[in-house]
């Protein structure tokens, strides 16, 4: 099965109790929890999504969410941003895009992954170069 490219914000949303997406975004990860479904990210992604959560533990909140380890359960490869990594996805022209979107925009693009996101400006440039985008919910209910 290919991994999924998740964006950190589908992570960030989840524990955010204020976001509009957060009930989409639990569905979604707890979908692939118990589906074991793979995801990827760049390394870079789930530093936010850490510093995130590491936030919401500091301000002594409870996260009431899908459990990972404790916190979150997912079968996780980290792709990390080295010399390997700037020669396969660093010459790829792609549409102008935020530095940190660029990152999941191309990696979708060259390893041709599916991409979950909620930032519709990822998405429509994703889109773009044939990339299948699909917001957490789109993926549960059309895909998972």
């Amino acid at each position: 099965m290919k991994s999924l490219l998740v964006d950190s914000c589908v992570f960030i949303n989840a524990l955010k109790e204020d976001s509009v997406h957060r009930e989409d975004c639990l569905s979604f990860l707890d979908t692939l929890s118990r589906a074991g479904t793979p995801i990827t990210m760049p390394a870079h992604g789930w530093f936010e999504v850490w510093c995130s959560l590491k936030r919401i533990e500091t301000i002594d909140q409870q996260f009431k969410g899908v459990s990972i380890n404790g916190k979150w359960n997912f079968p996780l490869e980290l792709l990390h941003i080295d010399d390997k990594f700037i020669h396969k996805y660093g010459n790829i022209e792609i549409p102008h895009i935020k530095a940190g979107d660029h990152i999941y925009v191309v990696v979708a693009h060259v390893d041709g992954r599916p991409l979950i996101t909620t930032d519709n400006g990822m998405a429509k440039v994703a889109k773009q170069l044939g990339v299948s985008v699909y917001s957490p919910k789109e993926y549960v209910v059309h895909v998972a």
